[in-house]
Formats: C-alpha cells, structure tokens, sequence
C-alpha cells in the first residue's frame, strides 16, 4: 500500500510516522540524534524508505526554502547548512516527492490542518524544546519573512544585555527545555545527557525543590515570551507544540 514518511529532525529526536495518503498515522518511531551528524540523519531517514513510499515531508529546523529545498542554515544540525535537501534525496530515490519546511512552520501547517487553529485566520506558534521556534499565521495565510526567517521568537531579548554575549540574554538561553536540564544536571551533579525533561516535570510533580524552581522559572520566562508577542500581534489565538503541554516533556 503507498504511503506517505512525514520526518521532524529535532534538535534531540528524529520522529518518522509512516501516513497513509489520506493523513492517517499508520506507524511512528523515534530516533535519538546524539551526535546531531547530517549524515547519520540522512541514513537513518533513507532506511525507513520503501518502494511503496510514494512521498517525504522533512520538518527542519532553521532556514529552509520550501520552494527549492535549499538550506541556508540548519540549526542545530550544522551539517545541513548549504544543503539542498530535495537534491540528495531526489538523486538516491528518483520516484519520491519530497518537501519540506522549517519545523515550527510544519506545526503551524499542522494547527491548521488538523488541530486546535482549524477555524483560526490568525494566530501564533511556539514549539517549545532544545530552542523556541515559532511561526506566524496571518490573513489565512502562514507567514515566512524575508529570506524565511520570520517567527525566531527564541532569538527575542528575556533580559537587559549584560555581558559581552548578547546570544546569553535570549530566551533560547533563558527559558527552554535545554537550559532546565543543563541547570537540574549542574545542581544534581549529573551528567547532563543523564537528565530528561521527563525526568525534572516528573520530580516537579513529586514537589522536588529544585525541579519545582526550574520549572517554575522556565514558565515565568514562556509567560514573558507570550506577552511580548502579544504586544505585537494582539492573536485571537496562541497554538504551542504538543511536547510541553501533553506531556511528552523531552
């Protein structure tokens, strides 16, 4: 039966789901990407691939033209900076489609598809991880910026600049997932790969002191980073991924 690989490459998992043509789920799997190697991705996307695949959707992070394939810079996947994805797969499997998008505007898409921005004309995204990304829908429409690059929320100022790393007073060094399980690694004297964000919103719900710190200051600093945007947008609607608020805290 053809089917469909829709593929988000994070900045900590590869999510594969297997879809039938009409968008039903069949199957998933979830890959560790410990070392973050492009190649090491490629292949791992590559062996899920059958000849009853009949396309691939690849959510990235960073800055992608959806039109061309092209990725100007990747994220947290260095490797994928320079990169036309549609390139390389389309030379190793001739027959396939291929798309793809920068990950936070996949969730919006998503949103809006299927999910709670469904009746929405205008609203926000945040997907809330290793970094916040986001994505802007207005006017029926998603919203990409010059060169792709809007929605980088992460990038937004939490703090007055105080040193000489402006990069250290954004939110993606502030207030995300990474940032709480480096602090609860430094406070528990664990190596950092040892801790989850599993691992610290289950001690915060056992009333763990420093979970519970951590927690509640990466909320004080999303709550910031909402209000902010707010200001500017003034949404009907503010749509976040499912990782933070379902539960499936990594």
């Amino acid at each position: 039966m053809k089917h469909l690989l829709a593929c988000d490459i994070g900045g900590t998992d590869l999510k594969i789901g297997k879809f039938s043509l009409t968008g039903d789920l069949i199957e998933s799997v979830k890959i560790s990407l410990a070392d973050r190697k492009g190649q090491t991705i490629l292949s791992q996307i590559e062996s899920q691939i059958d000849p009853d695949t009949a396309g691939l959707a690849l959510s990235i992070p960073g800055f992608i033209d959806p039109n061309t394939g092209f990725i100007e810079m990747g994220g947290a996947i260095v490797d994928f900076n320079g990169l036309n994805i549609f390139d390389y797969f389309k030379e190793r499997f001739p027959g396939i489609s291929v798309s793809a998008e920068n990950d936070a505007n996949c969730v919006a898409l998503a949103e809006k598809w299927k999910g709670s921005a469904k009746e929405e004309t205008d609203f926000l995204c945040l997907t809330i991880g290793t970094g916040i990304g986001g994505a802007i829908y207005l006017n029926d429409a998603l919203y990409r910026g010059v060169r792709n690059r809007s929605g980088e929320f992460g990038h937004m100022f939490s703090e007055y600049v105080t040193s000489d790393i402006a990069e250290n007073h954004k939110f993606n060094k502030t207030a995300t997932l990474a940032v709480i399980r480096q602090k609860y690694a430094e406070y528990m004297k664990i190596p950092f790969q040892n801790v989850s964000g599993e691992q610290i919103f289950e001690a915060y719900d056992q009333g763990e002191e420093t979970a519970s710190l951590l927690v509640l200051e990466l909320y004080s600093g999303l709550a910031m980073s909402i209000l902010n945007l707010y200001y500017v947008f003034a949404p009907p609607v503010f749509s976040s991924a499912e990782a933070l608020l379902q539960g499936n805290r990594s």
